[in-house]
């Protein structure tokens, strides 16, 4: 049997009155939040991803996400893919442009 131990008074209250002491609908609706929260977690890594190879802009990304360009930003930032992407190709044709 599980027990289910609420010391917050706020989650308390609503345990008590959303769910009306159903421990199991709680934790269900708890795993959903997960769910959810992960769904998108996965689409914000897979639109920055797409960014990252060059196929969506950092606006086109963040109006896909409802979300301002800093925060996009802070979203690579959280996923660790770089704001900029320059290969060792795009480096070597630079340099020979000063020569």
């Amino acid at each position: 049997m599980q027990v289910v131990e609420i010391k917050d008074p706020y989650i308390a209250t609503i345990f008590e009155t959303k769910f009306y002491n159903d421990k199991d609908k709680f934790i269900s609706a708890i795993k959903e939040l997960f769910e959810i929260k992960s769904k998108l977690e996965m689409q914000e890594y897979n639109l920055l991803k797409a960014y990252e190879r060059g196929e969506l802009s950092l606006g086109q990304v963040a109006n896909i996400l409802n979300i301002s360009k800093s925060e996009t930003l802070e979203l690579l930032k959280k996923y660790d893919i770089p704001f900029v992407n320059i290969d060792e190709e795009y480096l070597e044709e630079e340099f020979k442009a000063f020569e």
